[in-house]
């Protein structure tokens, strides 16, 4: 087997698989750049203010370099969702097939999400409430993680899957994760800790709980008051 770096004498050669290597992290470097400027952006100035040019500009690449990673403005936004959901996606597929969905839910939920994407989600929320660039963003975001999950729930029942049960369960799923972001949104006033992180994952919880049983007899009281506990720094 060829070595990837072949030393001889003083002579250095760098073998194709270092070479795709080190493209490989320069565009995942890059890639992370331009999300990260564009969430600064839309933190600073709001969605109104998200473009190609101002985005790249903030990256310090050009317009052409932002297109050739993100055909599409709101993509560079997307990409910390989309790996979250993927990652939680691929552990619902694995789980044992005689599980039920709403088991398999609970059973992946074992964590808080990453306090990046949290973050996010509180300037995507938050946003929301007042902008009509920023309710776009979330529900086509929305939309776009719904058709990985209907396809994810496909796959796990197999060819006999009933299309419309894959989009109705994935589509409650999503609706049921939302509503619980914006309930912590809510509550934590833009704090993302640990103790934060984990009312997110309990409000998860909840909100799938009550999914799993929205129809049975006595749900409504049996999901009892709203409590919001206290949250350690707010005033």
């Amino acid at each position: 087997m060829q070595s990837a770096r072949t030393v001889v004498g003083m002579a250095t050669t760098v073998g194709p698989d270092t070479t795709e290597g080190l493209r490989a992290r320069n565009r995942e470097r890059t890639a992370r750049q331009l999300q990260q400027a564009a969430w600064e952006l839309v933190a600073e100035k709001g969605f109104e203010a998200l473009t190609a040019d101002a985005v790249a500009d903030r990256a310090g690449v050009s317009r052409r370099t932002f297109f050739n990673y993100y055909p599409r403005i709101e993509l560079v936004l997307r990409e910390n969702l989309r790996q979250a959901v993927a990652s939680l996606v691929d552990r619902f597929i694995a789980r044992p097939i005689d599980e039920s969905p709403h088991e398999s839910l609970i059973a992946i939920l074992d964590e808080p999400l990453d306090a990046e994407v949290l973050g996010k989600s509180i300037i995507a929320f938050g946003q929301a409430r007042l902008s009509d660039e920023a309710r776009s963003f979330v529900r086509e975001a929305e939309a776009a993680e719904v058709e990985v999950i209907a396809r994810a729930i496909a796959e796990r029942g197999g060819p006999g899957t009933n299309p419309l049960y894959a989009q109705v369960l994935a589509r409650a799923t999503m609706a049921a994760g939302c509503a619980a972001t914006e309930a912590w949104v809510e509550e934590v006033d833009g704090f993302v800790d640990d103790t934060t992180r984990a009312r997110h994952l309990e409000l998860l919880q909840q909100a799938f709980a009550f999914l799993a049983t929205a129809f049975a007899p006595g749900a409504m009281a049996a999901a009892g008051p709203t409590h919001s506990p206290d949250i350690p720094g707010r005033d």
